[in-house]
């Protein structure tokens, strides 16, 4: 067959999308092509084979891709959901190093002295690869570029003269996969191998030309929904580049702290916008390929690094605040979770990935974190008024959704829920909403059944009461002989018919046989006494009643009791416990009562919660975590291999870590984070080397708080204050290396560094001052220990009071949790030392307490506090509720069903049964007993009249009905 090119080239391009066509989509006829579908088919394509010779556009994916972005001015008010913990961990990295690197420039940008202390290129190649290897699973590469001669290096003391710069510098840190790496013996993926590589140098160096893939990606983009266009700084204004006040207190002697501040300056930095300012601090990258580097699908955080420019200028009138770089940040794309359910078109989570969840008609949409960039990360839960059926225990998971098939896909809808209830409120029934109810049956014998409830509900409350505490004794009496047995249920089974008879036949006599009175509707709540007569229970319905009180109810413990039932199990199903539950609310108590004006007389036991208190605190302040253990990783790589002695050829090694540059690191780490109230590195007796000084420091930890207050001067500008001190000057009582956090992890660590883990570092520079080739560093590679995040030492919950109400003492007065992380040295013999602690101190009041059931082995204090009917419902706890009590819900089991009538809700809140269950143990009106589920109906309303009479009488016998 003879064929031209154009039919040549249309028919591989049909091969190929049919191709495409059979791979996105799912294997079955029911799973519809989606935008999924589309994003997959674009990834599939590029691999490190073809991306050199594809186009930009197609490296890149839809802007809206990613969603759920964080933006620095609404993070303290929005809900963070576990699925946005990776982009804020970004986010706040991005920003930390844009903070830290604004700030030690501008601090050291006074005069030729300050030169040689400025960080050199082992700080900027050492802190990328820290940020790295302290966030695996979370982060993937770590940057920061500088602008066309915006660098001004000290590493050049004989090439390049003072006051001179590079004409680009970007060192950039990412993971390796070393599973072929020559240093790796074993083939064993690490995750541990970083490579550094100055992109200023080697071929087409130039990442700020519009040519370069790199720039359209994160240094510049103008769509108007991502909007990077931070360098070259093309502004006339400063609007967006903020100034802030920082005071820091040295320390002259141990335990002496001096009461005015020894240096008070500002800097500018990255912006700080207002909840009304429309920029940000950080912006994301669309998602793209990274070719020749990592060749993966990446998304990148990007923040500014602000300096004055030029620097070491004599007309210091003509020197202005400038970007001068940016710092970012990167993620495997594939590891970010996105939200399938359906959202609005103005909803701010609606993305190009909304609606690729296939939940069913009768069932809603919610996401699931874990799943990264993958279907199934979702679950479908019941709408209100519906039921799960028999065979599902708890919601659709969307992974088995994903692999049903056409047959399978019909099974994952829910079933009417018939008959539901006015919802309940302290007077009695509610009247609001109209409830979907079953056709009721004609027979006359359902009606008078119905008003018979109603008559005894308003006028035999008292007797029947009085009733069911004789048989209550009577009971208690006869439980250690009486058995349920076969004979009896039949007996009870033909009591109940007979009892039903008598009932309709008391009803007649009772109203007279009046259709009025059988079609009577009113409310069991409003209906007169005085006009319905009293009359004493007929006898079958007395025997009957004898009867149901006469068996010993089953003491139903573990799930083998229930026999093969499948029900959703938690635990043991007596797990609520009434001792612990009032032990939490007298901690809940003692947590409100002390503030900061009272505790100073409080007694010290007081001011400390138990440690069970903080149970989750490793996973909800991860972020902040990560964040200290960056900064002990930093402190080990460089600590472990620099020698300010070295020379490298023309390149001089780095100096010694100086204290403005340890300040501008805990600065940036309250800066970055609003969730971090401070932040300090504690350095062990002698551990600490003072390079002005030219000799060993006792003690020092310099400390900064996030203490200043917002002050604003007009809607544009915002100052915020922050104070820095050196730790060595506090007291003997309140001295950082008698702290447990400091003491626990010296006597760990002094004496035995083994555990720690192995990093190994690639450090590629360039050949010569103009960055013509690139070649690895004379040391290389690079190894270093440091912990692991498993490593970190989480303190009790406590609170740090300002007890003698003194202004020269910083607090925080408020109930926080210290998290502490090592970081080590090289001894004079060439061996692994404990060097100090990093640490960072999180607010107690951001973190979720779980009352649900939980294993006995797991040590968290608010177990088995949550109040629910675990007969029928199960625990579920919500989060972002913070450390507050009532932060569960409980949703039916599997068999029942949500009785009530609410049009929003298919769960018992928790407020609502904790609010109960409290009235009922104080002995006041309440209806706990009525916040359970009921068992899943059948297609009529009443399948056996035995059920219905059981129904009638069963909640007045044990006292679940109250008004």
């Amino acid at each position: 067959i003879k064929m031209g090119r154009g039919s040549l080239a249309i028919a591989v391009s049909a091969a190929c999308l049919l191709i495409g066509y059979s791979i996105a989509i799912g294997p079955y006829d029911w799973m519809h092509r989606d935008n999924f579908d589309l994003i997959m088919e674009k990834m599939i394509s590029v691999d490190e084979k073809n991306c050199k010779e594809m186009s930009i556009d197609s490296l890149r994916l839809p802007v809206n891709t990613l969603g759920q972005v964080p933006k620095f001015n609404v993070l303290p008010q929005i809900v963070v959901f576990p699925n946005r913990t990776k982009l804020i961990h970004l986010h706040n990295m991005a920003l930390n190093r844009g903070y830290f690197f604004s700030y030690i420039l501008q601090r050291l940008n006074e005069s030729e002295f300050d030169f040689p202390l400025l960080p050199g290129f082992m700080y900027y190649y050492l802190s990328s690869a820290a940020t790295v290897t302290s966030a695996p699973g979370l982060l993937n590469g770590s940057s920061i570029l500088f602008d066309t001669h915006c660098q001004y290096a000290n590493w050049f003391p004989t090439i390049l003269n003072f006051n001179q710069t590079l004409p680009l510098f970007g060192p950039k840190a990412w993971r390796l996969d070393d599973y072929q790496d020559n240093v790796n013996w074993l083939r064993e993926p690490t995750n541990n191998t970083i490579i550094v590589e100055d992109l200023g140098a080697g071929p087409n160096h130039n990442y700020t030309a519009r040519w370069h893939r790199l720039n359209p990606l994160f240094l510049y983009d103008p769509d108007p929904r991502i909007k990077i266009d931070f360098i070259p700084d093309l502004r006339t204004d400063n609007q967006a580049k903020h100034q802030y006040d920082y005071n820091i207190y040295n320390s002259s002697s141990p335990g002496v702290m001096g009461k005015t501040p020894n240096v008070t300056r500002r800097f500018f930095g990255p912006p700080s916008p207002g909840i009304q300012e429309n920029y940000q601090p950080v912006y994301f990258s669309r998602p793209y390929f990274d070719c020749g580097r990592t060749n993966m699908w990446l998304v990148s955080s990007v923040g500014p690094v602000i300096d004055f420019m030029r620097r070491y200028s004599i007309e210091t009138n003509l020197r202005s605040p400038k970007y001068v770089a940016v710092s970012t940040s990167d993620i495997d794309f594939r590891r970010i979770d996105f939200d399938p359910c359906k959202r609005g078109v103005e909803s701010p989570d609606h993305t190009y990935l909304s609606g690729v969840a296939r939940c069913g008609s009768t069932t809603t949409c919610e996401p699931l974190p874990g799943y990264g960039f993958q279907r199934g990360g979702y679950m479908c839960h019941c709408l209100p008024g519906f039921r799960y059926p028999y065979w599902q225990n708890g919601p659709f998971l969307g992974r088995n959704i994903e692999q049903a098939s056409d047959e399978e896909a019909k099974r994952f809808e829910c079933i009417p829920v018939r008959w539901r209830i006015h919802r309940l409120t302290q007077s009695g029934i509610s009247n609001s909403g109209t409830g979907n109810r079953r056709r009721k049956r004609s027979a006359d014998d359902v009606k008078l059944l119905v008003q018979l409830m109603r008559l005894y509900n308003a006028s035999s409350m008292t007797e029947l009461r009085v009733r069911a505490e004789e048989h209550d004794r009577q009971d208690q009496q006869a439980a250690a002989q009486a058995k349920l047995q076969r004979t009896g249920v039949r007996r009870f089974v033909q009591l109940a018919k007979s009892a039903v008879s008598a009932a309709v036949s008391y009803l007649k006599n009772a109203t007279g046989g009046s259709s009025a009175a059988r079609n009577s509707t009113a409310s069991p709540s409003i209906v007169s006494t005085k006009l319905l007569p009293r009359h004493p229970l007929p006898e079958a319905t007395q025997r009957l009643l004898d009867e149901r009180k006469s068996r010993v109810k089953r003491n139903i413990e573990t799930i083998a009791d229930y026999g093969e039932q499948n029900i959703y199990y938690l635990g043991r199903l007596s797990s609520f416990s009434s001792d612990r539950y009032n032990a939490v609310k007298a901690l809940m108590r003692q947590y409100v009562s002390i503030t900061p004006e009272n505790c100073g007389a409080q007694p010290p036991d007081r001011l400390v919660l138990p440690g069970e208190v903080g149970f989750g605190a490793d996973k909800q302040f991860e972020v902040q975590a990560r964040t200290a253990l960056r900064l002990a990783h930093f402190l080990s790589a460089f600590q472990q291999n620099v020698n300010p002695d070295e020379i490298y050829g023309g390149v001089h090694g780095d100096k010694y870590l100086n204290e403005h540059q340890i300040y501008g690191e805990v600065f940036s780490n309250i800066m970055a984070d609003h969730w971090i109230l401070s932040s300090g590195v504690y350095y062990d007796r002698d551990a600490f080397f003072n390079p002005k000084l030219r000799n060993k420091v006792e003690y020092f930890g310099p400390t900064a708080y996030k203490l200043g207050s917002e002050q604003r001067t007009d809607q544009k500008q915002r100052e915020l204050s922050f104070v820095a001190e050196d730790a060595a000057g506090w007291e003997a009582a309140r001295a950082y290396y008698e702290r447990d956090w400091f003491k626990l992890l010296k006597e760990r660590w002094a004496s035995n560094t083994y555990g720690l883990e192995k990093f190994v570092t690639k450090p590629f520079v360039r050949f010569d001052l103009n960055g013509t080739s690139s070649k690895p560093f004379q040391r290389f590679p690079i190894y270093y220990r440091a912990p692991r995040y498993e490593d970190i030492y989480w303190s009790k919950p406590y609170f740090d009071c300002n007890k003698d109400k003194d202004p020269n003492k910083r607090h925080l007065n408020a109930w926080v949790i210290t998290v502490a992380v090592p970081f080590f040295g090289i001894s004079p013999y060439k061996s692994l030392e404990f060097s100090g602690v990093v640490t960072v101190t999180v607010p107690l009041s951001k973190m979720d307490i779980n009352m649900c059931p939980s294993n006995f082995y797991e040590a968290n204090y608010f177990k088995n506090t949550a109040p629910c009917h675990y007969e029928t419902t199960y625990c579920v706890p919500i989060i972002n509720n913070r450390f507050a009590l009532d932060s569960y819900k409980c949703e039916c089991r599997q068999g029942y069903e949500y009785p009530f009538n609410d049009v929003s809700i298919w769960f018992h809140a928790g407020g609502m049964v904790s609010q109960n269950y409290e009235k009922m143990v104080n002995n006041e009106q309440n209806y706990y007993r009525m916040l359970t589920c009921r068992e899943g109906s059948a297609s009529s309303l009443l399948p056996t009249l035995a059920a219905v009479a059981l129904a009638l009488v069963s909640p007045w016998l044990t006292g679940q009905l109250t008004f």
